[in-house]
């Protein structure tokens, strides 16, 4: 006899707990599924039971129990000149240490202490072109090159004949940061975009320094312009700056290079009970066209047939199966408290408590014979031991 902890054994484990055996009052999925297109849920249209227990299980249960087979090295690879990377939706956590071209860098979380190391300071060029009073569209091109992307601004001073100068138009552009989850959105945007504050365009190559604005009004004769850049020198990354969700890294690549890092990623759903089944990723990319934002999506388990590359109806099941009871606990709490019922509530959270400290038992039975890594911890007197980092 073989039992398979897949969505249908939970979908059932859940409707136990919570008494929810009706199919009208619970339906099995809600109304904001992949197959079903997205429709908003209302009263009329309440969420299923696959939605609770997707909430639990892709958000609750990685930061709740923290189990170390959701840890392991995320790996992508760099643009050359793109110096900015959007962590994935799916990555929960990402620390060092960090690997690029497998030599480990510095790896830093506080901007102070990053760009003491790495200032954006910006050149100034005066002067490339200039207002006659009846002219809106300048082509000229940056004296030093390449350009960072995000640090350009263009802007006039006034003249000084004592004559109103009226609003003088500013050009500014954005960085453009690489999007791990979306493949197809993976390249250097270039030339870029410049947008003026009073409604003015314009474009930028960031790598020959030629641009061409048009101001929405004519700038006053007399005007002078300067252009506010910072130009890089890119080379071989070395250190690397986590804030905001970004993966800041300097030099900025002039090459493609491999980056590995270690991270607790969001769990995945497989395909069947073995060992090496196959697994679908809780991220979907989507057809969007390229540079378009947040193409994709987050999907968990929905009952339906698998992702490309899979076809066909699938089993789904958790990525480990001894996950499976601590899902089901973990989905029925989510319903009990958002109906209200405190009594059957605090009866289950006792058996949630116990089942997520039998998952949880592997990491700590794990980390429980492991050292506590402290600065002198492998201290044996022959100097610090750290990683030598290539200057090109």
């Amino acid at each position: 006899m073989t039992t398979v902890w897949d969505l249908s054994r939970l979908r059932y484990t859940v409707r136990k707990l919570t008494g929810k055996f009706d199919t009208n009052q619970l339906p099995d999925s809600g109304p904001g599924t992949f197959t079903n297109g997205f429709s908003p849920v209302s009263v009329a249209s309440p969420p299923g039971v696959d939605d609770y227990i997707n909430d639990y299980y892709l958000y609750d249960m990685p930061e709740d129990a923290r189990i170390l087979k959701l840890r392991d090295f995320y790996n992508f690879f760099t643009i050359p000149n793109c110096g900015t990377y959007t962590i994935p939706q799916w990555i929960n956590q990402i620390y060092d240490p960090i690997y690029i071209d497998n030599y480990q860098f510095a790896w830093y979380q506080s901007p102070d202490v990053f760009y003491r190391i790495w200032p954006e300071l910006n050149f100034i060029d005066r002067n490339l072109f200039t207002p006659d009073g009846s002219t809106s569209t300048f082509p000229f091109t940056l004296t030093q090159t390449p350009i960072q992307q995000g640090t350009v601004v263009i802007g006039l001073n006034p003249n000084i004949d004592g004559q109103a100068a009226g609003a003088l138009e500013t050009f500014t552009d954005v960085d453009y940061p690489i999007p791990l989850d979306i493949p197809k959105n993976q390249y250097f945007v270039n030339p870029g975009t410049l947008t003026g504050n009073q409604g003015g365009t314009g474009t930028i190559d960031y790598l020959t320094g030629a641009v061409s604005i048009t101001y929405a009004t004519d700038p006053p004769s007399g005007a002078t312009s300067s252009c506010h850049y910072h130009p890089y020198v890119a080379s071989r990354p070395r250190d690397i700056l986590y804030w905001q969700n970004q993966l800041f890294i300097r030099p900025i690549p002039n090459d493609t290079y491999a980056v590995k890092v270690m991270a607790y990623m969001m769990p995945s759903i497989v395909l069947s009970a073995a060992s090496n089944a196959q697994q679908q990723s809780s991220f979907r990319a989507t057809t969007a066209s390229a540079g378009a934002a947040d193409a994709g999506y987050i999907q968990g388990f929905d009952g339906t047939s698998a992702q490309a590359p899979f076809t066909g109806t699938q089993n789904q099941l958790p990525q480990f199966n001894e996950w499976w009871q601590l899902i089901a606990y973990g989905a029925s709490l989510k319903i009990l408290a958002e109906e209200g019922d405190w009594t059957e509530y605090a009866a289950l959270e006792k058996i949630y408590e116990k089942q997520k400290l039998l998952a949880q038992r592997k990491t700590i039975k794990q980390l429980g014979s492991q050292r506590i890594p402290t600065p002198y911890a492998d201290n044996n007197g022959a100097g610090p031991q750290f990683p030598i980092f290539p200057l090109y």
